[in-house]
């Protein structure tokens, strides 16, 4: 035998291809698993989507020209190729993506394999197309202006062959300025584009109706020229127009009710009555105002809200002597304006929902010198009676840009990011992340936030965009909101900015569906690339994946990582493990990898993380740069809850490796006065 040899291990000689350690069949197979999960992370996500709940069978009108790929699509006739992808362009408004859900829902595609494709992506890329077997995809193009480019089209003929093989189908519903190709034979290569026409309006409203035993019959008050909604509908009128007026005839009162025709007519009655001038009203118009932007909200925000706008020096009504006691109670002061009152809750809300759109854009479009008082009145109460109820504003305002564009409202936005103050980049932020996913001016908001994040001279105009990812923008686009998340840690105009980024940056950590895509992410920006530095700085790894304080129960965005399950549990962790390897090479942050590594296992230790994967991580760690060498060993060594654990798996580590190799392992355990420490060694002896 030989004689063991006290020392310093080194690391095991292994082969290390792209920072995973290849110890063997198993090993590789895993790390190919990996890959193949993490490429998938960069398809579009598909969201379950049921035909049955956005447009039933029984009240879809088809479209002019939908014969054809329904028919194609069914059954191809000869010698035409099987169909596999479907392009339905029209017009925005025309209904497309019903037609499309129908489309889907006429192949043999299983009703729970069916989905929802949305353009998550700032380059289209046809190899972001998801091509799962046995499924049926909806690509919804609603809102995107830009045209695709041409090497789209072209690698779009070789997913179609992939959906051939893998029996699936996919819908794109776009219009011709978006999808400019076509081709005028027909079929070509599985691939149908068919221009449709609008159903017709009078046709959906009485489908509409027809749907609903107890209202069947009123489907006939369109063409009753006794019933004030007969030939109310303009001709070519959108679906959702056309839906909007069956709605509000299903709950009226009878075929003559003038109410709710005014109310399909956006209160035009109603609202010129209300601001007919005069001194009497101006308190109830103030409440009503303020109703429309702040509905749901409890009924003292609203109230003081509405007295703030009445202090306004173009309103300027004198309060009532005797002040509060000389007013009546919230219920009496919000009846008269059409607002309900909640005892229970507190909360007040319009009685007509759909008055409040109604009330800001006859505001914005009609007394346009009150508006310019409104813009400054919604600053002041942003960061005061309203601060806690920016989401509602917020939501309100993103109604608004459907009647007054969206041009108003990003110049309202920026006046109130002049004074850089909080709550108004609050307000903005929110403002911005509703209008992101906007079905009709998302596109373009989402391109604008782009800018913002790249602006390092306005840094207010940067934490906005912040916000926004931290909204449903970053929700609903994540890929979007992490590639703007990248250019404001790359453009920080001030180190707040920096900051804000990295918040939104762990909320999108911190979202489950959402984790391993920014976790890989986040490991790609500080990842150097052909000789190029990394994008940004490995201290952002640091930052967004720091635990939560020693004894605090701080939402923890790693936690959430670290407990994803599956494919998903190994692919975090491999990739983790890749982006201490970034801390540990590179510079400035080399010297943070003991004491943030050291913070992980202190979490661990104290149940903030879950034990098993931060041993994980560590062991896997140790396998590219030594177990116990610096930095790993450093985090190994010291006493703690997890340091016996650690010790274990790492010998099994080295024994598994070197019975691998072939050889064997004599282990010497050290003395009772020499326990592994940082500034000890293990002695290991190796049998040959």
């Amino acid at each position: 035998m030989v004689e063991p040899q006290v020392g310093v291990v080194r690391p095991i000689p292994q082969q290390v291809t792209g920072n995973q350690v290849e110890g063997g069949l198993a090993v590789a197979g895993r790390d190919n698993n990996i890959t193949t999960y993490l490429t998938g992370l960069r398809r579009l996500r598909p969201r379950p989507v049921d035909p049955e709940a956005v447009m039933p069978e029984n009240q879809f009108v088809e479209p002019g020209f939908f014969a054809s790929p329904l028919r194609e699509i069914r059954s191809p006739i000869a010698p035409n190729p099987p169909v596999r992808i479907v392009v339905l362009r029209a017009p925005e408004g025309y209904g497309r993506r019903s037609a499309g859900l129908r489309l889907l829902a006429s192949t043999t595609t299983p009703r729970e394999r069916l989905f929802e494709l949305l353009p998550d992506w700032d380059i289209p890329d046809a190899e972001s197309l998801p091509q799962e077997s046995n499924s049926g995809y909806l690509l919804n193009l609603r809102g995107v202006s830009q045209p695709l480019p041409n090497q789209f089209y072209e690698d779009l003929i070789g997913y179609a062959r992939k959906l051939q093989a893998r029996g699936s189908y996919l819908v794109v519903t776009a219009t011709s300025s978006v999808w400019t190709r076509a081709w005028v034979d027909g079929v070509r290569h599985g691939i149908l584009v068919q221009d449709i026409g609008c159903p017709n309006s009078v046709d959906v409203v009485k489908k509409y109706l027809r749907a609903r035993p107890a209202v069947a019959e009123r489907a006939s008050w369109v063409d009753d020229p006794s019933s004030v909604f007969y030939g109310v509908l303009p001709e070519n009128s959108s679906p959702s127009e056309s839906v909007r007026l069956a709605h509000i005839i299903a709950v009226a009162d009878n075929s003559k009710d003038e109410e709710k025709l005014d109310e399909y007519r956006g209160w035009r009655d109603k609202l010129s009555q209300w601001f007919s001038g005069g001194t009497e009203e101006v308190e109830v118009r103030a409440i009503r105002i303020t109703g429309s932007l702040l509905n749901g909200a409890p009924a003292a925000v609203l109230l003081d809200c509405a007295d703030q706008l009445l202090l306004a020096p173009e309103i300027n009504l004198p309060p009532r002597e005797g002040g509060l006691l000389a007013r009546p109670d919230a219920r009496s002061r919000l009846k008269p304006a059409g607002i309900s009152f909640d005892a229970k809750t507190g909360a007040a809300s319009l009685i007509h929902d759909s008055q409040g759109p109604a009330i800001l854009e006859y505001v914005w479009k009609e007394h346009t010198q009150l508006s310019q008082v409104l813009t400054r009145w919604l600053q002041e109460i942003s960061r005061g009676s309203a601060q806690g109820h920016l989401e509602v504003l917020a939501s309100s305002l993103s109604k608004l840009a459907e009647a007054v564009g969206l041009t108003p409202l990003l110049t309202l936005a920026e006046g109130w990011l002049v004074e850089g103050e909080e709550k108004s980049i609050d307000l903005v932020g929110d403002l911005l992340s509703d209008l992101a996913v906007h079905p009709i001016f998302g596109s373009q908001v989402r391109a604008e936030l782009t800018k913002w994040a790249s602006g390092k001279r306005e840094p207010s105009r940067q934490r906005a965009v912040a916000r926004a990812i931290s909204g449903e923008f970053g929700r609903t686009y994540p890929s979007q909101a992490l590639t703007r998340a990248k250019y404001l840690l790359v453009s920080a105009g001030t180190p707040q900015v920096s900051a804000d980024a990295v918040k939104a940056v762990r909320g999108l950590v911190g979202a489950p569906d959402i984790a391993v895509l920014a976790v890989d992410t986040i490991v790609k920006w500080i990842t150097p690339t052909d000789g190029k530095p990394a994008a940004v700085e490995t201290g952002v790894f640091l930052d967004v994946f720091a635990p939560p304080a020693e004894n605090q129960s701080d939402f923890s965005p790693l936690q959430v990582a670290l407990t994803r399950s599956g494919q998903a549990e190994q692919a975090v962790r491999a990739r983790l493990v890749d982006g201490w390897l970034q801390v540990i090479r590179q510079g400035p942050q080399r010297d943070s990898a003991v004491p943030g590594l050291l913070s992980w296992r202190r979490a661990a230790e104290d149940d903030q993380l879950p034990q098993e994967a931060v041993v994980d991580v560590l062991i896997q760690l140790g396998r590219v740069v030594g177990h116990i060498d610096p930095p790993v060993r450093d985090v190994i060594a010291p006493e703690g809850k997890l340091r016996g654990v650690l010790i274990s798996r790492l010998f099994a580590q080295i024994n598994s490796a070197y019975g691998l190799a072939g050889g064997e392992i004599d282990v010497v355990p050290p003395r009772s006065e020499d326990r592994l420490s940082p500034s000890t060694s293990t002695e290991i002896g190796i049998r040959t």
